[in-house]
């Protein structure tokens, strides 16, 4: 056991450089400190789907994440961007079902109009 944590330690802090071993966060900064998106145009696009709770709080968040950004809060606009992208999905999604509804009730409704004609 004695030769055994020796090695492991000669190893350890072995002068050689190895594959294994990782680069310092101070030497190498993280790659995904680029600017994070807020996505305004998809929220504002939502704002015309029905779906209006859900899709005035996207916005909101968007708003919120451009403004984080502003102050340099990197992860904070990151993390409202994400909340301000599913929200607005959710209501794009939501919008297009509520409408393809309402176009299939009506022309059926249409459609029963005309054969009692």
């Amino acid at each position: 056991m004695g030769s055994r944590s020796s090695s492991i330690a000669y190893t350890a802090f072995s002068p050689r450089p190895s594959i294994s071993r990782h680069s310092s966060i101070a030497t190498n900064p993280p790659m995904d400190r680029s600017k994070p998106k807020d996505y305004l145009i998809l929220a504002v696009i939502a704002c015309f789907c029905p779906v209006w709770p859900i899709n005035i709080v996207g916005f909101v968040y968007s708003i919120m994440s451009r403004n984080s950004l502003e102050q340099g809060n990197i992860d904070g606009a990151r993390r409202l961007g994400r909340v301000a992208k599913l929200l607005s999905v959710v209501s794009l999604v939501g919008g297009a079902v509520i409408i393809v509804a309402c176009a299939v009730n009506l022309s059926s409704t249409a459609y029963a109009i005309l054969q009692n004609l």
